[in-house]
């Protein structure tokens, strides 16, 4: 007769799931958050992780914060007082950390309908040992104690009370940024672009918006922080019109600040592809944390980026930032009305990305196509996004790029702060400043010694200027 297998705790799913499930606490901070309140460490069969997944929820339950891996370390040494305890723990976080993530998807939905079960076990094993003792007035206890429990495993179905988790609303941190690589524009955005936040760029043709995804990408990439265990962010980066051998350029361009249109000199070729051998900490970061997809043009919704997003996770890369290159390209929701005009349905895929940001608490940068009026503009504002204005109203960051003429040739542009929900906008001007195509970087090392300009009188200028010449060419014409 077969053995029965034993489901009351995680050991009939393997010590790899129980050690992939607790890097899921590390890495995935939403999820940890999300069933903390249904975890027990005694479901682990490891002495090891019991203790480990132990002081997570400590932690968590008496300061509001997801341990690192280095913190969690701190805490072994200071809690486990027996040297032997100390090293085999010390070594479970080194196994846990190393531990890919593949199916972590599978991992997770796995574990906290197992976690939820036992939960409601429990609940139900106590009412039967009440309805053994033939206590019928104990019913309304039996009752709540189902009740409780089903009320405790849906908890994040009641939304929150203001009071709730007061420390960590009000912590210096509340806010974990990404950086734009750019530190005046850092500071003008608190920090970058927030997490569960959309950032927009609307800027004309040609401008170097798909060079500025690059860049944000690889500064994300690259970006050492305690929340990130100092390690870098994950980046997917989706574009749809440039070849990928176009886009690898810009990142080899971004690593080695060489002009990526230089790269192919044969004076330049020899040395960048020795140094992009060279194995270095920061390289090591761009190889494991950046993951670039070419999508066809029109043929993806936003719901088809979640799906992608989900796929990546599920194989063990965990998005914490996403590129969009461009929103144009993006194919209207499915479930529109043929009825709908084509701003609203603008308005329900911008609402789409929306949703993605608080859902998977990521941040997604999105550039939008200006409109005519924005090309050669010294001033590019809100209105020159076009189409529906509801798209520009979702966004909670909004960075608009403008580049005259002469400032294509001298490879410079404005850039204007138009739009940030989670913070009061520092500098909301920068003129004139340098940005290299070829690597994806702004230089605002100089930004101080340019002039100020009212970019909307200039604006006025440039096109009474337009309306004079119109004027006088129909006079001739006459």
């Amino acid at each position: 007769m077969a053995k029965k297998v034993d489901r009351n705790n995680l050991g009939y799913l393997g010590d790899e799931f129980q050690i992939k499930l607790v890097k899921c606490f590390f890495e995935d901070k939403k999820f940890f958050t999300k069933i903390e309140h249904v975890i027990d460490q005694n479901m682990f069969t490891n002495e090891h992780l019991r203790r480990i997944v132990a002081f997570l929820k400590d932690r968590y339950q008496k300061k509001d914060i997801v341990s690192t891996y280095e913190e969690i370390r701190i805490i072994i040494r200071d809690k486990i007082t027996d040297f032997i305890g100390v090293q085999f723990a010390l070594e479970m976080v080194d196994t846990i950390e190393k531990m890919n993530l593949n199916g972590i998807d599978l991992v997770e939905s796995t574990s906290e309908k197992f976690f939820k079960q036992q939960n409601l076990t429990k609940a139900i094993n106590k009412a039967q040992d009440i309805i053994k003792k033939g206590d019928f007035d104990a019913y309304p206890e039996i009752e709540g104690l189902i009740k409780n429990a089903l009320d405790y495993n849906t908890k994040e179905e009641f939304g929150f009370g203001i009071f709730d988790n007061m420390e960590d609303a009000l912590s210096e941190n509340f806010r974990e940024t990404m950086t734009t690589g750019c530190p005046e524009l850092d500071e003008s955005l608190g920090g970058g672009i927030g997490r569960g936040e959309l950032g927009l760029i609307v800027a004309p043709s040609n401008v170097g918006k798909t060079s500025l995804c690059v860049g944000l990408s690889a500064a994300a990439a690259t970006q050492q922080t305690r929340e990130n265990n100092y390690k870098g962010y994950k980046v997917l980066h989706f574009f749809f019109e440039d070849k990928e051998g176009a886009i690898q350029r810009k990142y080899y361009g971004n690593i080695l600040d060489i002009d990526a249109m230089d790269l192919s000199k044969p004076d330049v070729r020899p040395i960048a592809l020795e140094r992009l051998k060279e194995e270095r900490d920061k390289q090591s970061m761009y190889k494991d944390n950046v993951r670039c997809e070419r999508l066809s043009d029109g043929e993806y919704t936003a719901t088809d980026i979640r799906r992608k997003i989900d796929s990546y996770k599920a194989r063990g890369f965990v998005a914490d930032m996403v590129i969009i290159d461009y929103f144009e390209c993006l194919k209207p929701e499915r479930d529109s009305s043929m009825r709908d005009s084509e701003w609203s349905k603008e308005g329900v895929t911008m609402r789409k990305l929306e949703s993605i940001c608080n859902e998977y608490n990521i941040s997604i940068w999105c550039p939008i196509q200006g409109t005519k009026g924005s090309l050669g503009a010294d001033y590019v504002g809100l209105a020159h996004a076009g189409g529906s204005v509801s798209k520009i109203q979702i966004g909670h960051l909004v960075l608009t790029l403008a580049q005259n003429d002469d400032q294509k040739a001298e490879g410079r542009m404005n850039v204007f702060v138009q739009k940030l929900r989670a913070t009061k906008i520092g500098r909301n001007k920068f003129p004139n400043v340098k940005f290299n195509n070829g690597t994806g970087k702004f230089d605002m090392s100089d930004l101080d010694s340019i002039e100020s300009v009212n970019y909307e009188d200039s604006l006025q200028q440039r096109q009474n200027t337009v309306a004079k010449n119109a004027l006088n060419k129909q006079r001739l014409n006459k």
